[in-house]
């Protein structure tokens, strides 16, 4: 059985093609493609959509399709149920006409009809997908995924899904959902202050630097890596990440020099873990786990960010066992995981005895 998944975002276009072959991953091939709906991107989505399948499936037959999604929250929709009828319009036109299933908050598949009745089910559920999957896997586990652009802190119990908020915006009110992540987020919105030749310098409120840059400068991302466009529209150089950081201070690389901004870079990406790391705790002290010891509380990260801020915020709280889903999953890219998990999931309604990996 060959499954297609599909994890489409208001920056990014994720797919993971799937062949499930006596209850093994006997391939899996997957995409990630820039495609930013704000600037023009949702009238290219289908186009996108096509060009990413066909090289996946090399015209091949596809056996099923799923989606999930966050490209609803783009401002390029008046609404989110807008957005959903989009995403899901593009994505049935491009699938040759297999059904189409999507993810719900819950992990749990819908026809497109069903989706479009109550797209709050289905809004924003990508973390789903992936929390699914890790829950056929552990018994208990915290999945924290670092996206380009947001955090999820999802926990698994009893081989259950156990998050308290549905919505993003009860995600945001329950810390399960950080919006902060590996390459988008500006600076301004990480910190207010830096520290500047031995003073607190206050942190302008421009769109002048990102997140990328600090992780760039400070080796936890490779050029490759840093896949959306830059503040400035310049390019991912050394220098060039530098420049876009002093002027966060109104500056520029001459004024304050190499040495002092790779300071504040560590000063802005300690932040950005403590950011994560509150989300952490809020959702840990929701669980009410009195017996349970951190240390032995396994943690399972993803995403772009996964190991340098997820997992580093994790160890900051006290946690210590640590599972990679890349490794887990044996995928090539963690930024596929709910693209992948969505294919697996599509795959295990169809009948096929996925054998899930035990940990």
């Amino acid at each position: 059985m060959r499954v297609l998944g599909w994890d489409t975002g208001g920056a990014n276009i994720k797919a993971g093609l799937v062949e499930v072959s006596n209850g093994e991953i006997a391939s899996c091939r997957t995409s990630v493609q820039y495609l930013p709906l704000w600037k023009g991107g949702a009238k290219r989505l289908s186009t996108g959509l096509q060009e990413v399948q066909s090289d996946l499936s090399r015209n091949r037959r596809i056996d099923g399709v799923g989606v999930t999604m966050t490209a609803e929250l783009s401002d390029v929709f008046e609404s989110k149920r807008k957005g959903v009828e989009y995403v899901l319009r593009r994505v049935e036109e491009v699938s040759g006409g297999v059904k189409l299933l999507v993810v719900d908050y819950d992990g749990e598949l819908l026809s497109g009809e069903e989706a479009l009745q109550d797209h709050l089910r289905v809004s924003g559920a990508n973390w789903a997908a992936t929390a699914k999957v890790l829950s056929q896997i552990f018994e208990e586990c915290l999945l924290i995924d670092v996206g380009s652009t947001t955090t999820d802190i999802i926990p698994i119990l009893n081989h259950e899904i156990a998050a308290e908020g549905k919505t993003d915006t009860d995600r945001l009110a329950t810390g399960e959902l950080v919006y902060t992540g590996a390459l988008r987020s500006s600076v301004s919105s990480i910190v207010h202050t830096v520290p500047l030749k031995e003073e607190e310098i206050g942190v302008v409120s421009e769109h002048f630097a990102l997140s990328a840059d600090i992780h760039l400068l400070l080796g936890n991302i490779s050029r490759s890596d840093y896949s959306t466009e830059t503040a400035d529209g310049r390019g991912t150089s050394r220098r060039e990440c530098l420049s876009r950081l002093a002027r966060t201070v109104c500056a520029d690389l001459d004024m304050i020099g190499e040495p002092e901004l790779i300071r504040m870079a560590s000063y802005i990406y300690g932040k950005q873990v403590e950011k994560i790391r509150e989300g952490l705790d809020k959702v840990w002290n929701r669980l009410t786990l009195e017996q349970t010891d951190r240390r032995n509380f396994p943690v399972v990260t993803t995403g772009l960010g996964g190991e340098f801020l997820g997992r580093e915020a994790a160890s900051k709280t006290g946690f210590t066992r640590f599972f990679d889903l890349k490794s887990t999953l044996g995928l090539e890219n963690s930024q596929v995981a709910a693209a992948v998990s969505t294919a697996l999931l599509i795959a295990a309604s169809r009948g096929e005895k996925v054998v899930w990996p035990t940990c």
